[in-house]
Formats: structure tokens, C-alpha cells, sequence
């Protein structure tokens, strides 16, 4: 991340200052821009965390992540990380920008998310992640549970009440899955939001995954358990099951994960905490824009409308791909 003649953090947050950057669309609470970089004639992704988000951990996690994975044909590397001084200094993170399309379907990409998942297992063997590097959307759900529950009965009121309901009849079993997935002496870099649209597609390269905002250490699959929900429904925005892509999900991660068919429900719960509202996440939203709020938990009361049946169908379709498994052992003995 060093050299003489590179676009640095001071030069970037110069070039949006300036008007000389095109903003990205994206509905996360940090903001993203494209930047030329005048030094070597390319475009450069610039992405500036919110002020909430630049605090603690957040720089030390992307450089161990960053020092991981580099090398790993999917990753945009960093080419410079520093903050950008403010009343409240912001986090900056420079990468390639990488063209390409985001994939709409990420039922067609089963084979290469789950072989990317894979490899984040692989590439943090060895690692010691520090206590303030490691967590995902399960640990406050884990650690703080009261807070979190007192917290979200402040905004789930009114039109929201079935989302508290969600959140009571759902809650304990949601934790006991994810505590059954854990494991405390084998971490895993954490990307935080592999879904179809972070998935960028080109002809001069065949797959780059973007958006390492969340990136750390997780000592359970919570990448694996979010993409089983966002990578097998039929369409964005929709949560009815595929059942040929939540197939082939649990047959891959079975074979690259080595998660038991019998623990596909549990990793199911665990991706369904990412989909329990919490206070401090609507809060940033509504930050970064009053209109994406509602928007929210319109999105996530359809996960939990459909939450039950959806269960039932994950279920059924483990067992029934462990009794193919059975069955073909047995034909071969």
C-alpha cells in the first residue's frame, strides 16, 4: 500500500470535494464513489464510512482482512486506507475499481459463492483474530441480548408490532443455533454481505467481489448462513424460496463447508438473525437517508411473513438430500 505516485486518501477526499468523482448507488449507511486516478490512468473505488462506523476497530480489521486475502483472484486489494479529518474524522478505504456487472440472480452463482466461502475459511488458518477484530450480525444477538431486545421495543411499535412478535416468538431459537455453530478456536474472515449484487461479473475476469465494508473475523459461518437466505430466493426483494437453488446451496456448502445436512436448519437461523431489526442499524439509515427506514422494515417483515414456511421447506430439503447421500452410500457398499 505504499509507493510514490498513487492516489491517496488526501487526494481522493480532494476529488470528491472538488466535484471530480461520480457517486455509486447503494443503500448501505457508508457512501461509495469512482475517483480517477491520474497517477496511473485508472478508476479507483473510494468508499467513506460514516462517522459511526470509523470508530474502534473498523481500520485493524480491514488491514488484517486486507493482508489475508490478498492475492485471492476475487479480492480488490487496498491501495491506501486513512482517515479523512473532520469534526468527526471518517474512515476512507481506497480500492480498484472493478467494471462488470452485479449479478441480479445469485442463484445462477451458487457454485462460485460458496467456493469463495470456502476459501475465507482456508485463508484465516492460522490467523489469532484479536477480540475486537471478531464479530458479525450474530454477536450482539449473542453478548447484549436484553439491550438489544429493550432497544428494538422502542422502534417496533405500531405498524411494526409484527415484527416484535417476530423478534419474542423467534429470538431464543435463532441464539441457541447460532451458539451450536460456533466455534471458538477456528476463525473465519467475515465478508458481511455476500448477496448477488456484490458479485461483479466481467469478460476480462470472471468474478470480483466487492463491498468489504463489514470485513473481519467470524468464529461461525455467518457469511453462509445470510447467503443461504439472499442467494436462493426466487428474485430481490422476494423471499420465496427457489427449491433447485436452495438444492444445490445445501449440496455445495455440504461439500465446501463441510456443514452437515443436519445442521442446515440451524445455519438457517443463524443467517435469520441478520433480519431481526436492531435500533443502532435503523438509526445509520435513517442518516444516510430518512426514506430508506420504512423501506427496511417493509423488506423485513416480508422475510418474517414467510419465515416459518421457509423453515419448513430448508428442512425438508436437508433431509431429503441426506437420504439421496444415504442411499448412494449404501448402492456403493
Amino acid at each position: 500500500m505504499s509507493g510514490p505516485a498513487r492516489l491517496t486518501v488526501r487526494h481522493a477526499m480532494a476529488s470528491i470535494a472538488a466535484g471530480n468523482a461520480e457517486i455509486l448507488g447503494g443503500r448501505g449507511v457508508n457512501t461509495s464513489y469512482r475517483v480517477a486516478d491520474t497517477f496511473e490512468g485508472r478508476f479507483l473505488s473510494v468508499k467513506v464510512h460514516c462517522a459511526d462506523r470509523s470508530a474502534g476497530p473498523e481500520l485493524p480489521r480491514i488491514e488484517r482482512v486486507d493482508a489475508a486475502l490478498r492475492g485471492a483472484p476475487w479480492y480488490p486489494p487496498v491501495i491506501d486506507i486513512g482517515f479523512h479529518p473532520a469534526k468527526r474524522p471518517r474512515l476512507v478505504v481506497i480500492r480498484p475499481f472493478v467494471p462488470g456487472a452485479p449479478s441480479d440472480d445469485a442463484r445462477r452463482h451458487i457454485d462460485h459463492l460458496t467456493d469463495v466461502l470456502a476459501e475465507l475459511g482456508t485463508r484465516a488458518a492460522g490467523t489469532e483474530a484479536a477480540a475486537e477484530l471478531a464479530g458479525d450480525y450474530a454477536s450482539p444477538w449473542l453478548h447484549q441480548a436484553e439491550r438489544e431486545h429493550a432497544l428494538a421495543g422502542r422502534i417496533l411499535t405500531g405498524a411494526r408490532e409484527n415484527l416484535a412478535r417476530a423478534l419474542d416468538a423467534h429470538l431464543a431459537d435463532l441464539r441457541d443455533s447460532a451458539l451450536r455453530l460456533t466455534r471458538a478456536d477456528a476463525p473465519v474472515i467475515y465478508h458481511g454481505d455476500l448477496h448477488g449484487r456484490n458479485l461483479i461479473f466481467d469478460s476480462s475476469r470472471p468474478l470480483t467481489v466487492i463491498d468489504w465494508d463489514e470485513a473481519g473475523f467470524s468464529h461461525r459461518p455467518a457469511d453462509a448462513g445470510k447467503a443461504l437466505w439472499l442467494s436462493c430466493r426466487q428474485g430481490r426483494g422476494d423471499f420465496v424460496l427457489d427449491p433447485l437453488a436452495l438444492r444445490r446451496f445445501l449440496r455445495h456448502i455440504r461439500g465446501t463447508l463441510r456443514i452437515p445436512y443436519a445442521d442446515c436448519v440451524h445455519l438457517a437461523r443463524l443467517g435469520a438473525l441478520w433480519f431481526l431489526p436492531r435500533q443502532s442499524h435503523t438509526e445509520l439509515l435513517g442518516q444516510r437517508d430518512a426514506s430508506l427506514v420504512p423501506w427496511y422494515f417493509d423488506w423485513v417483515s416480508r422475510f418474517w411473513s414467510r419465515f416459518r414456511q421457509n423453515l419448513d421447506q430448508i428442512t425438508e430439503t436437508a433431509a431429503a438430500l441426506a437420504r439421496d447421500t444415504d442411499r448412494a452410500q449404501g448402492d456403493r457398499a
